[in-house]
């Protein structure tokens, strides 16, 4: 009788453990993998910096070689140096959205813990794979466990992006231009990087296109084009060119992008996912 009264308070504890007990979230199976679609995006943002950057910088030139009329013109000296800072902040808030942590719920035992028993079920009997661990379960505080992830994530503000695979607190939108998550408020997240990088394409097109401005008022009272119509024409091929080498430069990296994915997966070996987890001692 005591050997069998000691085997069902086993049994008891072990069922107790399944269901509220804190076990090694190290052990879980990794996250989903990345959408594929996330690095053509990424390299489809970077084009886009890369283009708009130039294109900014070839205007502020043509300004500078327009105002070559009036040397001593405060717009001449001041373009450039001006585009190249809104460049360099473009570039940095690029870095940030492609490198810096949108908000991601991390594993963590606060955030693991506990794992519902019908989930741990599931991957106990080896159902590793995220479309077979049922829908996602509330709490009774609200919160929300993410059978994909297998984390609990806020009740408000957090979502699952399914491109990138990953539940993000304060979650905004998924940009298909640079392939990331935007999220965050204040300082947190990388919704600074995203309002920023807007800002400079914004700020370095006005900055370009006053200083074009200003080169045709000064230097068209000295008729240097001859008339309007052939300043008409020189803008208008100028623009198809500066948008020719812009579509060349996002193709260039979108190609760039597909030959290293492809090489990469060649010599990826395949994931190994443990058929099993959280075996007992």
């Amino acid at each position: 009788m005591t050997s069998r009264a000691a085997s069902h308070g086993a049994d008891e504890e072990r069922e107790g453990f399944l269901a509220n007990g804190v076990p090694d979230w190290t052990a879980l199976p990794p996250p989903p993998t990345p959408s594929s679609h996330q690095r053509r995006e990424s390299r489809l943002g970077c084009g886009v910096v890369v283009s708009i950057v130039g294109a900014c910088i070839a205007g502020a030139r043509a300004a500078r070689a327009m105002l070559a009329c009036a040397p001593d013109h405060l717009v001449r000296r001041w373009v450039l140096p001006l585009v190249y800072a809104e460049a360099a902040v473009a570039f940095a808030c690029l870095a940030g959205l492609l490198w810096g942590d949108p908000g991601t719920i991390k594993r963590s035992t606060a955030t693991c813990a506990p794992i519902p028993a019908a989930v741990l079920a599931r991957l106990r009997a080896g159902e590793a794979a995220a479309e077979k661990r049922g829908q996602n379960i509330t709490g009774d505080d609200g919160r929300v466990y993410c059978v994909r992830c297998l984390v609990w994530r806020p009740p408000r503000g957090a979502h699952h992006c399914s491109t990138c695979q990953r539940c993000v607190a304060d979650f905004d939108h998924h940009c298909g231009v640079f392939g990331r998550c935007v999220a965050g408020s204040g300082w947190r997240g990388n919704m600074k990087y995203f309002v920023g990088i807007i800002a400079a394409g914004y700020a370095g097109g006005g900055t370009a296109g006053a200083a074009l401005v200003v080169g045709a008022i000064e230097c068209g009272r000295r008729a240097w084009w001859g008339t309007w119509t052939n300043a008409m024409v020189f803008g208008l091929g100028a623009y198809a060119g500066l948008a020719a080498a812009a579509w060349v430069v996002v193709t260039a990296c979108q190609c760039v992008g597909a030959f290293y994915d492809c090489v990469e997966s060649r010599l990826r070996p395949p994931a190994r996912v443990p058929a099993r987890v959280f075996e007992m001692a």
